[in-house]
């Protein structure tokens, strides 16, 4: 199965995860999340982080399933169910203590009370703890996809508006995408996860090059605060790259299941 499969069409999800996350949480809330919070907050570094994520999490399934590609179904495994997938892990680990190893109990909590809801039509068997070395790439690849439409919201904006993030944006991703090189060029690009990751990077590099083509490449004077990825320095992401990928030599049981 390609687990990087949903980075096909990464910049719709990501609007439609931007969306989801700035939807105002007075007029957009749902009881089962005070529950969630109430009985499962503890988990969190900030108790009322559990209330968000739920009323998030609901507002990304809906307009994921407004598509028509979410699905239980594994012979048919839609991409939109894996970035689903891909979301609340990122969601839950990041704002946890001891995120990784209570992410099963903490979702089971919000599946919990969410799942079979007449109102929300919500079954997710899909959703699994992903595998900590597939993680960590993702989160790469979804870093420079982020940073990528960024840049390519502020072509919109004044021209004072571009010279004053262009710079910053462009450079911001160099961090992210060295890593991923060295990941890609460290020898290891025949073991088949990585060969996924290396292929997303790759449609990443054209997709970053089309920029070129935009306002930044028409106007010399962007182009003076466009850091193209080829001028990216290689300073020492050797360490953070080794210390990222070995996570993924601890056994995990992963599979397409719901989290028990």
């Amino acid at each position: 199965m390609n687990l990087y499969g949903f980075f096909e069409d990464i910049k719709n999800y990501i609007k439609k995860a931007d969306l989801a996350e700035n939807i105002d949480i007075l007029t957009s809330t749902h009881s089962e999340c005070d529950d969630f919070m109430a009985t499962s907050g503890s988990y969190f570094k900030d108790r009322t982080t559990a209330k968000r994520i739920c009323n998030e999490y609901l507002n990304l399934y809906d307009s994921l399933n407004k598509l028509k590609c979410i699905t239980n179904i594994v012979s048919n495994y839609k991409e939109c169910s894996k970035f689903l997938n891909y979301w609340i892990n990122f969601k839950l680990r990041e704002s946890m203590h001891n995120g990784d190893d209570s992410f099963c109990t903490v979702y089971n909590a919000l599946d919990s009370q969410i799942t079979f809801n007449s109102l929300y039509d919500i079954s997710v068997n899909f959703i699994y703890d992903i595998n900590k070395d597939d993680f960590y790439k993702m989160n790469i690849l979804y870093r420079l996809y982020k940073k990528y439409t960024d840049i390519d919201g502020i072509l919109e904006n004044a021209d004072d508006m571009v010279k004053r993030t262009l710079l910053s944006y462009s450079t911001a991703c160099c961090t992210d995408y060295l890593e991923a090189k060295y990941i890609c060029n460290d020898g290891n690009d025949d073991d088949s996860n990585n060969s996924q990751f290396c292929t997303q990077l790759k449609k990443f590099e054209k997709t970053y090059e089309s920029l070129y083509d935009t306002e930044i490449g028409r106007n010399p004077e962007y182009m003076n605060y466009f850091k193209k990825l080829s001028e990216c320095k290689n300073t020492n992401v050797t360490s953070t790259a080794l210390i990222g990928t070995t996570v993924g030599l601890i056994p995990l049981m992963v599979g397409l299941y719901k989290v028990k």
